[in-house]
């Protein structure tokens, strides 16, 4: 699949015979797209909007495939994808989710349609399926920073080292705020434990 952006041909990216390019798309496909959900579900911890969610994993998509040449294949695909997402967060919509969002201020054409990446999540919050009731409520309580990790590590399986490559903070940071946080949803879930049949230990 041939990726393009209307109006604007992507910079710094390196002359490819037509053999070069096929197998440049070919890995972008492999590697990247099967991300995407995930892409949109951090987008959406990050900005708390599903349209600007939906805008913020295009244009992290559209980067991915501008710079793919810098990606290393084999590597952790996930991880070198989220951390395009923190910069582009960081660089484009940090400001802009403060105030109401318009599509006029970021009006550039993206890779896919709106729809086309939301169909990636099946239309789910990140963590709808993957946890009961109980413990969705219990993770949509803790800080943003707090969720942020426990996502990261506990849902998307990253480790310590690609945590700390994405969100650009140490590694002790990340085991305090993801020790904090367990602990948090330990409380949390207590009574809910319990219920289930759980052995719950009191501290």
């Amino acid at each position: 699949m041939e990726i393009r952006r209307r109006g604007r041909k992507p910079k710094k990216m390196p002359a490819m015979t037509p053999e070069e390019k096929a197998a440049y798309d070919a890995l972008f496909e492999r590697e990247i797209m099967p991300h995407a959900s995930s892409v949109y579900h951090f987008a959406l911890r990050l900005v708390d909007d599903r349209d600007t969610a939906r805008d913020l994993a295009q244009e992290t998509l559209f980067r991915a495939y501008r710079f793919l040449y810098q990606y290393k294949p084999g590597t952790n695909a996930k991880a070198w994808v989220f951390r395009i997402l923190r910069n582009t967060f960081i660089n484009h919509y940090r400001k802009a989710v403060k105030q109401p969002y318009s599509l006029e201020a970021f009006n550039e054409q993206s890779l896919y349609d709106a729809e086309d990446i939301y169909a990636y999540n099946h239309h789910q919050d990140p963590v709808e399926g993957f946890f009961g009731d109980e413990v969705t409520h219990a993770l949509m309580q803790l800080p943003p920073d707090f969720r942020t990790i426990v996502i990261l590590a506990d849902v998307e399986g990253l480790s310590y080292k690609e945590i700390s490559q994405v969100l650009q903070i140490p590694i002790g940071t990340i085991r305090s705020r993801l020790h904090r946080a367990r602990k948090i949803l330990r409380e949390l879930l207590a009574d809910y434990a319990i219920s289930q049949g759980y052995d719950f230990p009191q501290d």
